[in-house]
């Protein structure tokens, strides 16, 4: 949220005291001080509450910041697990072993595959 909170000021040239203004409303302690900290999140280890970032899209660009990036993935459906690191580096291992490039490819043919075995199953019901 913090790479979120300098695009808006940046892009849209606002001045910092015009959205201190704006948090104030919600936070009054909220100052230039923190408007700093909050856009290098990173360094400080703290972001602005979603709710402040909503009123200053809302005050400022609507349309431009809202529309949040899709990443431009194809397939934006995602499968994921937890795994213990000794599994996840055992299996990391024969993955590559078998001549997938990424952990993606080799999840993606193991899902086709479990859903053909199924469809193929069924049929035969």
């Amino acid at each position: 949220m913090a790479d979120e909170l300098r695009d808006l000021r940046v892009n849209h040239n606002i001045p910092v005291k015009d959205m201190v203004a704006v948090v104030q409303a919600k936070y009054p302690k909220y100052d230039k001080t923190l408007q700093s900290k909050c856009e290098h999140g990173r360094l400080y280890g703290i972001e602005l509450k979603r709710d402040a970032m909503d009123a200053l899209i809302a005050k400022f660009a609507q349309e431009a910041v809202r529309q949040k990036k899709s990443g431009g993935h194809r397939l934006t459906c995602r499968v994921s697990c937890r795994l213990e690191e000794s599994e996840f580096r055992l299996l990391q291992q024969h993955v590559k072993a078998d001549g997938y490039d990424t952990m993606q490819a080799w999840l993606a043919a193991q899902i086709k595959t479990y859903l053909n075995g199924r469809e193929s199953a069924e049929r035969k019901e």
